[in-house]
């Protein structure tokens, strides 16, 4: 049993330092700070995960440097792509793609990712985890389970509000995808000037160049919200905008099914934005 919270404050402590690099990669790369990962809190439990991977499997097999970091390497990459596929599938959203990128697998994994996650490897366990090992048991018994207790119910209840957040983003995303298709089927039926324009804006007319079907679905968008005054549309839009502000910054090439429906709610979540801090301005002058 105390062996098994010692593995729990080893997740946390990985987990947390995965955040640390994640968050910082992203603030430096981004020009802005981002509190990065899926979680509210400062953990990124594939990192912990991948980390405790690669301790019971190769950490103490005595390999060579080279292997060590080859072994580190496919068991983390091999650990990121189930995540990313087992994300997209309970909540029906790609959180990270590296298509772009060259040498990489489905835009999962990343030969770029490869070689960072060898070097964790391999650092974890000539140097990192050895000296953790011996802090966690240097805090005695007592200590070891408050820790383990306080961090597990922080981290549980985090899991827990997030992947409701995230489940209830899909349900409001399939609300929002309705009510722009029940707009688009009342601008038809009316003959409406509009129209035409919200057929480029979702593809309907294929052969428009793909930057003026961007101009017409930012100005569907801009009908959507003016016409969506509507209660139901507004607790569409606004609920947990808090939330979903941090998953935007955290993932930005967040990429859920419903596409068109994200795309409003964060041009809604933008343009809000902009009106509180112009509030706010005049408030102050």
């Amino acid at each position: 049993m105390l062996f098994g919270a010692q593995v729990f404050l080893w997740l946390m402590f990985y987990s947390f330092c995965g955040w640390v690099y994640e968050s910082t990669l992203c603030s430096l790369t981004g020009k802005r700070l981002v509190n990065r990962g899926f979680l509210n809190g400062p953990i990124c439990p594939i990192y912990g995960f991948g980390a405790l991977l690669v301790i019971f499997t190769v950490g103490s097999s005595g390999n060579s440097p080279v292997s060590l970091f080859l072994s580190s390497a496919v068991l983390a990459c091999t650990l990121e792509y189930f995540t990313s596929w087992a994300m997209e599938k309970l909540f029906h959203a790609r959180w990270w793609d590296y298509s772009s990128m060259r040498f990489q697998l489905n835009g999962r994994v990343c030969l770029a990712g490869f070689l960072v996650f060898g070097t964790f490897g391999l650092v974890l366990v000539e140097w990192v985890h050895p000296w953790l090992e011996r802090k966690v048991i240097s805090l005695g018994e007592p200590t070891i389970w408050m820790l383990t207790g306080g961090l597990f119910a922080l981290s549980a209840s985090d899991v827990f509000a997030t992947v409701r957040h995230v489940l209830r983003l899909d349900e409001r995303l399939e609300g929002i995808q309705e009510e722009m298709e029940r707009l688009l089927t009342e601008a038809r039926a009316h003959g409406e000037h509009w129209a035409l324009e919200a057929n480029l804006a979702v593809g309907e007319i294929r052969h428009n160049a793909e930057e003026q079907r961007t101009q017409w679905r930012s100005r569907l968008r801009e009908r959507f919200e003016e016409r969506a005054r509507g209660e139901r549309m507004r607790a569409l839009l606004d609920r947990k905008a808090f939330q979903d502000r941090r998953l935007m910054a955290a993932f930005p090439n967040l990429r859920p099914h419903r596409t068109e429906a994200w795309e409003t709610l964060k041009h809604h979540l933008r343009r809000d934005k902009k009106d509180t801090e112009g509030k706010e301005h005049e408030d102050m002058q």
